[in-house]
């Protein structure tokens, strides 16, 4: 609560005292907000990967990666004449077109290209693991690039939830997927490099989305500029019909409304909120709160999947709480 004028001390002085409590209150709201984003955000990225890794593993990685953002960017094009009256921004500042639009390259082709094809290799959760070294990385990149800075006990947060994340993963060895060790190499490899052009892609939004810029704005235009990237990327291994071709049949249409379905609940819903998300809180906490994912993923696995969870796996989760309160505090 904002402290309340003092009938001894000056009027002058008492009211800019009582402002700036307000000002301080609304900040850490906003703040405290953006951090429940983000945790919402974690949440339809577990949703996502389920479904991506098993769809991916039907139809290839690079045609899922491709087709569904055929899906996300109509429905963001709608969902941006709704809130702000246009199918698409066209008075957004240039510098800033520009780098949400690098950010959209790096996270919506490249870095979707690493982690849809590491589901397949590794797996929906393994991958997702190795995507918690993301915040670590954008962090230290928003340090030097937008001068940002963590607390002691933020980042004392962010390294116990890294840690809490890894023990999971690590411990649930029964819902490891099989495949040989050059396979499982691989798979780390692309996973890792899908977290470093992630980092950037957050680094490079964040520069981008300067005041008066909403999140739905930002999310168009990272889509377009994601599905154009993807768009050549399958013409240029003349895969851009047969991506579609591979969803005839009964299969092929039930693998499409997966997409669909994640569609809606990732690019769309799930991108939304971390951008706004982005905009109301430390980019360090907003990425590492988001990479939340494989811990998210175990109640899903137990009580979705039937999959049975190690009891290393429950105490990695309590350490992963335990990280995410400090970030809170």
């Amino acid at each position: 609560m904002p402290l309340e004028p003092s009938k001894n001390v000056n009027p002058k002085i008492s009211c800019i005292l009582y402002s700036r409590s307000i000002i301080c209150d609304s900040h850490a709201m906003e703040t405290l907000i953006g951090q429940l984003l983000a945790l919402v955000t974690a949440l339809c990225w577990a949703q996502n990967s389920l479904i991506y890794a098993h769809v991916g593993a039907q139809v290839s990685s690079n045609t899922t990666a491709h087709v569904r953002l055929w899906i996300a960017l109509p429905l963001m094009m709608l969902v941006h004449l709704v809130f702000e009256g246009s199918l698409f921004p066209i008075d957004m500042d240039v510098r800033a077109f520009l780098l949400i639009g690098l950010s959209g390259v790096l996270g919506f082709c490249i870095a979707d290209l690493f982690i849809f094809s590491s589901f397949v290799h590794i797996g929906a959760r393994q991958t997702m693991v190795l995507m918690t070294t993301s915040p670590l990385i954008s962090a230290l990149l928003a340090r030097f690039v937008a001068d940002e800075s963590l607390s002691t006990l933020q980042v004392s947060g962010i390294v116990v939830t890294l840690i809490g994340v890894a023990w999971v993963v690590l411990a649930d060895r029964g819902g490891k997927e099989g495949g040989t060790r050059r396979m499982v190499a691989k798979g780390i490899a692309i996973a890792l490099g899908g977290s470093v052009t992630q980092a950037l892609a957050y680094v490079a939004v964040d520069a981008g989305m300067t005041e008066g810029i909403s999140a739905v704005s930002t999310n168009v235009v990272r889509l377009a500029f994601g599905l154009v990237a993807l768009a050549i990327f399958a013409a240029a291994r003349r895969s851009f019909i047969s991506d579609f071709a591979r969803f005839s049949g009964k299969a092929g249409h039930k693998a499409l409304l997966l997409i669909l379905m994640a569609a809606i609940i990732g690019p769309v819903l799930g991108i939304i909120l971390n951008l706004q998300a982005l905009k109301m809180a430390p980019v360090g906490v907003v990425t590492t709160l988001s990479q939340l994912t494989p811990i998210m993923l175990l109640p899903l696995e137990r009580f979705v999947m039937k999959r049975k969870i190690a009891t290393g796996a429950v105490v990695g989760t309590v350490i992963a709480v335990a990280g995410s309160v400090l970030l809170f505090i």
